[in-house]
């Protein structure tokens, strides 16, 4: 994937989609979202990001239930899955925003 040929807001919009559909097909057998967490990293600074760990490792249950909600979905109680929290993430790594990232704010 070239992402120097998108805007801010289609960078992070393929990044979340990738790192979402990563999560979800559970490729990994044991700690699934800390082993994503790191693949997401490896593979961004492969490509040229200059991150670290910290925001992964200060927020590693919001990245998770973030992870969560860009994938539930219950109909009957009227949930839709929906990546704005992932967003609010990788918006933070990648783009030195200060989103509020309160764990509380993914409760259902």
């Amino acid at each position: 994937m070239d992402y120097s040929k998108f805007n801010e807001e289609e960078l992070i919009n393929r990044i979340v989609k990738f790192t979402s559909r990563v999560w979800q097909v559970h490729p990994f057998q044991k700690g699934n979202t800390r082993t994503t967490a790191v693949f997401i990293q490896k593979y961004l600074v492969s490509i040229g990001f200059n991150i670290n760990n910290e925001l992964f490792k200060e927020n590693a249950l919001y990245f998770r239930n973030a992870l969560v909600r860009a994938n539930y979905t219950n109909y009957s109680k009227g949930i839709k899955e929906t990546n704005k929290y992932l967003i609010m993430f990788f918006e933070n790594l990648l783009l030195n925003k200060d989103n509020s990232l309160n764990n509380d704010d993914l409760k259902i």
